[in-house]
Order: structure tokens, then C-alpha cells, then sequence
């Protein structure tokens, strides 16, 4: 069999790419890079049979019925010939600078930070946020500008709900939030959050795999990069989590849901402070008044 790789592209509405993409990086073995409105998977044919093409069409076709879309995603595969198709992928992922002190760097690379840097190494092999999506530029921006401005008290504390690959929770605590807690209910993601943990020892995160309810206490800043719909439906639990006088970021939101998350956050006594937006996409930030 000739060496090489199947690049797949799928596309997407931008509100789905995320969950799409966790979904897919979960089905196969291969790298998932998200882009504006499509997603490109790569499969290794050594790794995947004749008939990965006719199961991932079934399970785009029940996806799309699941979530009651129009039309399934479309669908367009090329064979790439070389001699290592898993080098090549590899070269697609370079150090990626986010705001001023953010690196975000694959761990294979060598990266030699500058004075200042936080350098994140991300293993994008499977898509729980790379730094590469506008929405997870968005929170560690947030997270710069905030810590920057920190608490005369101490250090902040941080609660990262829906952590994915824990790259939000582990900038926090190369900021210098502590205690640092970063919890998801997916247990593929609590993994690949706790590879990421080993490869940034420096980062002190405490993980957990379960719901926002399983963490005690409330926290000064509470960021959850979801998805509009999850984030309205847990807006008592999250609120919950912030302590009077601290922060709430919410991202994954598209700018036209902006206002249905931001009116189920204001109905529970919260204020809207912040808009940031990255393309389509934005960040709210809210607090919880003193």
C-alpha cells in the first residue's frame, strides 16, 4: 500500500465545529485542524479500513438528524502520497503566539521562549482547543488582561468549566491564579487534558472529571468555553461558582447569541462588563457584584 494520507474535509457551520471536531478526533485516530467554516481530518490508511469512508458518512448523517439540521456536512477526500504522512501533518502545527505572553507550542517542536513568554505545549492530535480556534484566543487574552490586573488580596483563584485540553487552566496558573481547579465531563478530554498537564509541569491544575456542581466553592474567575445553548442551560450552576466581587468569561458563542446568554446571566443578578469578539465569534465577560 502506498504511503500517504487521506486529508478529509467536512463542512461546517461555525456554531458545530467544535463539537464536531471532538466528536470526529474521538471516531478516528488522526488529527482534526479546525478552520473558518470546514474541518480537515487526516487518516492514515495503515490505520484505518476500506470502509472508514461509508462510516463516517453514516455517522454525519445521524449527526446532523440528532441536532435536526437541514443537510448533513459535505464531504471531500484527497489521497496524499509521502514518505511520512505523520511528519507532514506535524508540519502544519508551528509555535503559535497568542496576546502578548502566550506561545502555544506543539510538544514535539523545540520552541526557545522569549523573556516573558508562558509557553503552552499542546498536543493537537486530538482537537479540545489548540489555541488555533478564535474562541480559546479569546480566553487567554481574557486571562492576560485580568491577571494583569490581579487582586491586591493574593493570587486569583480559577474554576475552567468544560476544560477540554486544559490549555485555559493551565495559562491560568503560569499567570499566577492559584488555586487553579479545571473539570469536564468527558473522560477522552480528561485524558488528553492530563497528557497536556504532564507535558507543562509547571502548571499546577487541579482536574477533575465530572459536572460544574462536583466543585466546591466558589472561585474569583470562572471561565467556560462551551457553546451558547450549554452555557444559557447552565447558567444557575456556573453563576453559582462565582464568588461576589469575581469574574465570569463565557465563550464559544457566536456574535448573534450573544444577547440570549448574556440576558440568562443578567436574570441571575450578574453584570455584563465586557465584549471581545474574534471574527465571528465573541467573549463575554460578566461579574457578580461585591
Amino acid at each position: 500500500m502506498e504511503k500517504g494520507w487521506w486529508v478529509v474535509r467536512i463542512s461546517c457551520d461555525p456554531a458545530w465545529t467544535d463539537e464536531l471536531a471532538g466528536a470526529l478526533a474521538g471516531m478516528f485516530q488522526g488529527g482534526v485542524e479546525i478552520r473558518d467554516n470546514e474541518l480537515v481530518l487526516y487518516l492514515s490508511p495503515q490505520t484505518h479500513g476500506a470502509g472508514w469512508r461509508e462510516n463516517l458518512e453514516r455517522f454525519l448523517g445521524h449527526w446532523a438528524e440528532t441536532l435536526g439540521l437541514p443537510v448533513r456536512p459535505d464531504v471531500q477526500v484527497d489521497f496524499c502520497p509521502d514518505q511520512d504522512w505523520n511528519a507532514r501533518w506535524k508540519e502544519a502545527f508551528k509555535p503559535l503566539r497568542v496576546g502578548r505572553r502566550f506561545v502555544v507550542a506543539p510538544t514535539w517542536e523545540t520552541y526557545h521562549p522569549d523573556p516573558g513568554d508562558r509557553v503552552l505545549w499542546i498536543d493537537p492530535g486530538r482537537a479540545f482547543g489548540t489555541g488555533h480556534h478564535e474562541t480559546t484566543r479569546l480566553c487567554l487574552r481574557w486571562l492576560e488582561d485580568v491577571c494583569d490586573r490581579g487582586d491586591a488580596q493574593g493570587p486569583l483563584s480559577l474554576l475552567d468549566v468544560g476544560t477540554g485540553s486544559g490549555i485555559l487552566a493551565m495559562g491560568a496558573a503560569l499567570l499566577g491564579c492559584r488555586p487553579v481547579v479545571a473539570v469536564d465531563n468527558d473522560p477522552e478530554a480528561v485524558e488528553v487534558a492530563r497528557e497536556n498537564l504532564a507535558a507543562n509541569p509547571t502548571a499546577d491544575v487541579a482536574l477533575m472529571l465530572g459536572s460544574v456542581e462536583d466543585v466546591e466553592g466558589d472561585f474569583d474567575l470562572v471561565v467556560a468555553n462551551i457553546q451558547a445553548d450549554p452555557l444559557i442551560a447552565m447558567a444557575p450552576r456556573l453563576a453559582a461558582k462565582v464568588r461576589k466581587g469575581g469574574r465570569l468569561a463565557l465563550s464559544g458563542i457566536l456574535g448573534e447569541q450573544a444577547q440570549r446568554v448574556l440576558d440568562a446571566y443578567e436574570a441571575l443578578g450578574l453584570g455584563g462588563r465586557d465584549r471581545r469578539d474574534d471574527g465571528e465569534w465573541c467573549l463575554l465577560e460578566l461579574s457578580r457584584r461585591g
